[in-house]
């Protein structure tokens, strides 16, 4: 498969990271495409390569948007038509303050992803990856018990079913909980979140 990701801070660098080990091409945008050049390189990414927004856009059906919460809107503002294509929204509402801390935004009990759906009308949008965390990156879906689930949400089945071939590539197991509005329990907030360990499919 062919994906592209918006952001190439942490979590799009490692989510490039996922997919470019599992054999898939990956287009990723950032404003500075000669240091995130030198960062693919350093990482060893050998089917990853940078662009800028409508390049990126253009490199796949299944795209990622991989920017802090409070930056989702500026960049719908620059996006081409997404009629047809697949938007993963792995973001969660938090924000890095000016001292290094992070708060947790309120969107009023809407399910984060709704507000993303809203900003991007014409995507299909999937609830994917928001629950991963450093230590999945570099340990991989494997545990002594089984593998780990990603679990996946979205009002569209066809993009469920693209979204969770992705993940299978990827050695992780997806499981799909819902449509959006059931995807609030993916959030910090909600109960999955909450749980002492990932979820395991032995």
């Amino acid at each position: 498969m062919d994906v592209g990701i918006f952001g190439a801070g942490h979590f799009g660098l490692s989510l490039a990271g996922l997919f470019d080990r599992a054999g898939h091409t990956v287009h990723i945008a950032s404003r500075h495409l000669d240091e995130l050049s030198d960062t693919v390189a350093a990482r060893g990414l050998r089917h990853t390569y940078p662009g800028d927004v409508e390049l990126v856009a253009g490199s796949s059906t299944i795209l990622v948007g991989a920017v802090p919460w409070l930056e989702l809107a500026a960049l719908a503002k620059e996006l081409p038509d997404l009629e047809g294509k697949i938007w993963v929204d792995p973001v969660n509402p938090y924000v890095r303050e000016a001292d290094g801390s992070v708060t947790l935004l309120s969107t009023d009990g809407r399910p984060t992803s709704s507000v993303v759906a809203e900003l991007l009308p014409k995507a299909q949008l999937v609830k994917a990856f928001n629950g991963f965390t450093t230590p999945m990156f570099h340990s991989g879906p494997l545990t002594s018990m089984g593998r780990i689930v990603a679990p996946i949400a979205g009002d569209h089945p066809a993009a469920l079913c693209r979204v969770a071939d992705l993940i299978k590539t990827t050695g992780f197991v997806p499981i799909i909980i819902g449509n959006l509005t059931d995807s609030v329990i993916l959030e910090p907030r909600g109960p999955l979140p909450a749980l002492s360990i990932p979820l395991i499919a032995p």
